[in-house]
């Protein structure tokens, strides 16, 4: 039996069938020209990664033969639905979002060992009047920064894309911002 799932606001198709133990899966979506999209199927109890989409005649395009137990492991299959997700930007090697930078080492900015410990590199920095702010790139599937202050954290778009922003004091104490207002 044939299985026909949506991709991206119906923009693009992936079709899966099973042929003797395998899953075959085709799928297309418009070329955006924004980055490299792989492509993902979905079951009742997981996903499983199908792989990277192939520019080919004004479109991209998918085909694999995956083992259906694979699939099943993975909680994959029997197949529920699809999906393209960009990967990595063509337009993400700009560099910083306007009046920020880049910091490898932002655990250096921190006055107490705990945040420094708990600060990853890279991290995007903004010199404030009241001290600087720290942003990282925000998704549900990334792990959360500085979970020491994640009720610091803000969430804020910076060129068009989710970054979680923490506010500090010169020396690397948190701010509350909301306190400072008053």
């Amino acid at each position: 039996m044939e299985e026909r799932f949506s991709l991206a606001r119906d923009k693009g198709r992936l079709t899966v069938w099973e042929e003797n133990g395998r899953a075959v899966c085709k799928a297309h979506f418009p070329d955006d020209n924004k980055g490299l999209y792989k492509c993902w199927l979905s079951g009742p109890g997981g996903k499983a990664l199908l792989g990277t989409f192939v520019p080919q005649g004004g479109q991209l395009k998918l085909e694999r033969t995956l083992s259906v137990a694979e699939l099943k492991r993975q909680g994959a299959w029997p197949p529920q639905g699809g999906e393209a997700v960009l990967a990595f930007s063509f337009g993400g090697q700009k560099g910083p979002p306007k009046g920020w930078q880049r910091e490898n080492t932002p655990g250096r900015l921190m006055g107490e060992p705990l945040l420094a410990a708990a600060a990853p590199g890279p991290a995007l920095v903004r010199q404030e009047q009241n001290g600087f702010s720290l942003a990282y790139p925000y998704g549900p599937d990334k792990p959360f920064p500085l979970i020491p202050v994640f009720c610091f954290a803000r969430l804020e778009e910076l060129d068009g894309r989710p970054y979680l922003c923490f506010p500090f004091r010169p020396g690397g104490c948190p701010r509350l911002e909301a306190l400072e207002e008053l």
